[in-house]
């Protein structure tokens, strides 16, 4: 593999898929079609305790709904268990090379070092007392049986410094950094030195990842020191910060913030919404325009835009972004997303449960009838929706002719009796009758109102309301104009004759 960009998206599967995540593959997977570059998928899964094939499997998915398709378009497609013997060879070179030795300290004596420090009031930094013993001594001690790890000899007072594409140039000494633990006694090497090993094998050119490994950046360019290769490009993107200014997690959000991709799906977002929020922690395009596609970003993204501070999450900010692109988006594809959304969502809801079959029809000549009469209501209802499920109430009433009792129809306080209401009811009928089918649009039906309003001498309210409920069985909806083009002159008067009973 050679190219000028080549990132990598190294995943753990040892959760669900998390907000954080799926942004540093947004901006590797951005950065690398920007350039014309590659990636490289990894499944970093030497954690065997916590990698679960579950979390590989919806992890894909919801980037793959996101649009970022890593199984089909990487250029390499890996996982960190398939280079062990790499990562052992590796450790063997080190070995014989005397860049890393074995640890014997325990457990308990570090914990009574870190206590030490603390009651002190330093920084605890690991410099092993084994560090300086000769090879053979070391190899003795390993044959002896006791327990060890195996930590990188770092070379004290000596300083790191790296540029980093989005924090800038960076310096760090090696005295704040000690000894570095690098493999288990068995050989198996831990994230540390695993990562740079992949990363070398994979050719990575650019390292895109988050705030939170920028602490491990002087520690691997020490181990690359060790090797004898030249460092990557790092380029560590800012933390997302929740409304406390802590590290965003799921365990510390107010009950119905989307954290994890999931719960946007489930909550009813619009994976391009979501990809335009995600856009937006951290990176900037330098204009007014906020609207962006993943498209868009494919070919605008740079790194140079990321802002190095942390990143607010602001969720009403996502809600904004999701009304925005469910008011725009191709009628077709929204139509699509929410069948999608309504069929693996199922709630008690009989909309959402009888969705495709109800109201879709299980005819050709229901489907026909019924579809323009969902595309209609959906193209209406969706200029004021900021979710899925929003979309869904909505739809509920112009899909199914739900009851409105006398209680509703009349209004104390818009002075509508029962028997008012009935006589509203009567008139809006006998109006709408002599409208012919070609015609009957919310326009017509307006101007046909305002007429029967006058020569009732009734305020709009009060002739208004009786409309509205009789059609909706609400209080509150769409205008009865707009409602009563979607739902036809038929399916309007079936509903007023109903109220009229």
């Amino acid at each position: 593999m050679s190219h000028d960009v080549i990132v990598r998206m190294p995943p753990s599967p040892t959760g669900w898929l998390h907000l954080g995540t799926a942004r540093t593959a947004l901006f590797n997977w951005c950065f690398a079609r920007a350039n014309k570059g590659q990636i490289v998928f990894r499944w970093e899964d030497t954690d065997k305790t916590r990698s679960k094939k579950e979390y590989e499997t919806e992890i894909l998915a919801g980037l793959n709904w996101l649009g970022m398709d890593f199984e089909k378009k990487s250029d390499k497609f890996t996982r960190q268990t398939d280079n062990t013997e790499r990562h052992n060879q590796a450790l063997k070179d080190l070995w014989k090379a005397d860049k890393i030795f074995p640890c014997f300290t325990t457990a308990a004596e570090l914990d009574q070092l870190r206590y030490k420090a603390q009651k002190e009031k330093k920084g605890f930094v690991f410099w092993s007392p084994y560090r300086s013993m000769d090879h053979a001594t070391l190899q003795t001690k390993i044959d002896s049986g006791k327990p060890f790890v195996w930590r990188l000899r770092v070379t004290k007072g000596q300083n790191m410094m790296f540029t980093d594409l989005v924090k800038g140039s960076i310096t760090v000494n090696t005295d704040t950094i000690g000894d570095i633990t690098v493999a288990r006694q068995d050989g198996s090497v831990l994230y540390m030195l695993a990562n740079v090993i992949d990363d070398l094998e994979d050719q990575i050119s650019h390292v895109i990842r988050g705030d939170d490994h920028i602490s491990n950046t002087p520690k691997q360019l020490c181990i690359l020191a060790a090797l004898g290769e030249k460092p990557f490009t790092y380029a560590h993107i800012p933390l997302v910060l929740d409304a406390q200014n802590k590290k965003l997690s799921k365990r510390n959000v107010t009950p119905g913030v989307c954290v994890l991709i999931r719960d946007f799906q489930e909550q009813g977002f619009l994976p391009e919404a979501v990809v335009n929020g995600l856009a937006f922690l951290g990176w900037n395009p330098k204009t007014t325009e906020e609207i962006f596609s993943l498209a868009d970003l494919e070919k605008i993204f740079d790194l140079k835009k990321v802002n190095p501070a942390a990143a607010q999450y602001d969720f009403g900010k996502m809600e904004w972004f999701n009304q925005q692109w469910i008011k725009q988006l191709e009628i077709t594809k929204l139509k699509t997303y929410f069948l999608e959304w309504n069929k693996r969502f199922k709630t008690t809801n009989s909309l959402r449960e009888g969705l495709s079959e109800t109201i879709l029809g299980r005819s050709d000549e229901d489907y026909l009838e019924n579809e323009a009469r969902f595309t209609k209501a959906l193209n209406l209802v969706r200029q004021k929706a900021s979710t899925l499920p929003v979309l869904a109430d909505e739809l509920e009433y112009l899909c199914f002719d739900l009851p409105a009792s006398s209680v509703t129809l009349h209004n104390e306080k818009m002075k509508i009796s029962p028997a008012l209401a009935d006589q509203v009811i009567q008139v809006i009928k006998e109006m709408l009758e002599k409208i012919e089918a070609s015609d009957f649009i919310a326009e017509n039906i307006r101007t046909r109102s305002i007429e029967k309003i006058a020569a009732m001498g009734l305020k709009n309210g009060q002739f208004l309301w009786p409309f509205r409920v009789a059609l909706s069985g609400r209080e509150k909806s769409v205008g009865p104009f707009d409602m009563a083009e979607v739902l036809g002159k038929k399916e309007c008067l079936e509903r007023f004759n109903k109220r009229l009973k």
